[in-house]
C-alpha cells in the first residue's frame, strides 16, 4: 500500500510538472510574440482603442456569452427543465473555465455545466447532458455555416493555391460529414453509442460499470432524439441563437481594428480569417487556452489581411484579457460552490448524490 501511494505521489508530481511546463511554454511563446512585434507598438495599438473601443469589445464578448446562454436555455426549456435563463450563465462560466485551463480542445467543461444544472434543479444528469450535446451539435453547424462562406470565397480567390484550396475544402467536408452523420444517428434514434458500450462491455473486466454507463447514455440518446422530434421549435430557436453567437465572434476583428486602425474589412476578408482560424484552433489542446501557439497563428492570419504583427498581437492581448476575466469568474464560482478542489495533481470535480434522483456518488475529473 505504501509503495502504491508513493507511485501515485510521483505520478501526481509529474502531472503537475507537465502542466506547469506547458503553461510556462505557452506564456513564453506569448511573450516572445510581444517582444518580436515590438512592445511599444503593441501597447500603442491597444491605447488607440480608447474607452469606447474597450466598451465595444466588452459588449461583443458579453453579448456572445448571453446569446450562448440563451441558446442552451431554449434547449433546457424544451427538455422540460424550468430553470430561469440567468441560471444558465454560472454553469457556462464554470464549464468555460475548466475547458480553458485544461488542454482539452475546449470540451472538458461540458460535463461540469451539465452536472451543475442537474444537481441544482434535481434533473437526471443524462437529461441535462443531452441538451449540452444538442447545443454542441448546433454550435458545430453554426460554425460550419460561416466557414462555408469563407471556403467559397477562398476557392474564388486567385491568391490561394490549388493545394491549399483542396486542403481547406477536404477538412471542412470531413467536418460536415461527421456532424451530419452524428445528427442523423441521434435524430433517428439509432442508439449507436449505447449499443457500442454494451458490445464493448462483453470483452472487458469492468463489464457491470460499462453496462450501467450504457443505461445512462441510452437515456441521453432518447433526450437528444426528443430535441429533434418533439420540441423542434426550441431547437430551431437555439440554432438561431447559436448563429448569432458565432456571428459575434465572426465580427471581433472588425470591432477591434475599427477603433485601433479605423480599418473596414470586407466580407471576404472576415470570412477568410474566420475559416482559417478554425484550423489554428486545432492546436488549442497543446497548451492551456492555446496560449502562444494559437496566438502566433492568428498573427499570421492577420498578416494575410494586411494587418501589422503588432496589431495582431494587440488583438490577441485584448481578447485574451476578456477570456481570462471570464475564466476567473468561472473558477470563483466553482470554488464557492465547493465543486473544485486540487487533489493528487489533478483538478477534481466533487460530485455528491442528488437528493432528487437515485444516483451513486462519482467523480468527474478534468485532467490537466
Amino acid at each position: 500500500m505504501t509503495e502504491l501511494r508513493r507511485a501515485r505521489s510521483r505520478w501526481a508530481t509529474l502531472r503537475w510538472i507537465g502542466l506547469v511546463v506547458f503553461m510556462l511554454g505557452g506564456f513564453a511563446l506569448f511573450g516572445a510574440l510581444i517582444y518580436l512585434s515590438g512592445p511599444a507598438q503593441v501597447f500603442a495599438e491597444i491605447k488607440q482603442m480608447g474607452i469606447v473601443g474597450f466598451l465595444a469589445v466588452a459588449l461583443c464578448v458579453v453579448a456572445s456569452m448571453l446569446t450562448w446562454a440563451l441558446s442552451w436555455y431554449a434547449l433546457l426549456r424544451g427538455a422540460g427543465v424550468s430553470a430561469p435563463w440567468h441560471h444558465t450563465i454560472s454553469p457556462l462560466l464554470a464549464g468555460f473555465a475548466i475547458s480553458y485551463i485544461t488542454p482539452s480542445m475546449y470540451v472538458g467543461g461540458e460535463p461540469v455545466r451539465a452536472h451543475w444544472v442537474s444537481r441544482e434543479h434535481g434533473i437526471t444528469m443524462a437529461r441535462v447532458m443531452a441538451t449540452v450535446v444538442v447545443e454542441r451539435i448546433l454550435s458545430g453547424f453554426s460554425v460550419l455555416a460561416f466557414a462555408s462562406i469563407g471556403v467559397i470565397l477562398t476557392f474564388l480567390s486567385p491568391g490561394v493555391s490549388l493545394v491549399d484550396r483542396g486542403a481547406i475544402g477536404l477538412a471542412l467536408g470531413v467536418l460536415a460529414l461527421l456532424l451530419g452523420a452524428l445528427l442523423l444517428a441521434l435524430a433517428r434514434d439509432v442508439r449507436w453509442l449505447s449499443r457500442s458500450l454494451t458490445w464493448i462491455a462483453r470483452f472487458l473486466p469492468w463489464r457491470e460499470r460499462l453496462l450501467r454507463a450504457a443505461v445512462h447514455v441510452r437515456e441521453m440518446e432518447q433526450e437528444v432524439h426528443r430535441a429533434f422530434t418533439l420540441y423542434r421549435g426550441y431547437t430551431l430557436l437555439a440554432f438561431g441563437l447559436q448563429l448569432l453567437t458565432v456571428f459575434l465572434n465572426y465580427i471581433r476583428p472588425q470591432v477591434f481594428f475599427h477603433f485601433t486602425q479605423r480599418t473596414l474589412f470586407t466580407f471576404p476578408q472576415l470570412s477568410l480569417y474566420f475559416t482559417l482560424s478554425l484550423f489554428v484552433n486545432a492546436f488549442l489542446w497543446l497548451t492551456p487556452g492555446g496560449f502562444g501557439i494559437t496566438d502566433g497563428g492568428r498573427v499570421g492570419l492577420f498578416r494575410l489581411l494586411g494587418v501589422s504583427a503588432s496589431g495582431g498581437v494587440a488583438f490577441n492581448i485584448v481578447f485574451r484579457f476578456a477570456d481570462l476575466v471570464l475564466v476567473g469568474l468561472g473558477v470563483q464560482l466553482l470554488l464557492r460552490r465547493g465543486l473544485l478542489s486540487l487533489q493528487r495533481g489533478r483538478v477534481t470535480m466533487k460530485v455528491t448524490p442528488n437528493p432528487h434522483q437515485e444516483t451513486t456518488a462519482h467523480e468527474d475529473k478534468a485532467r490537466p
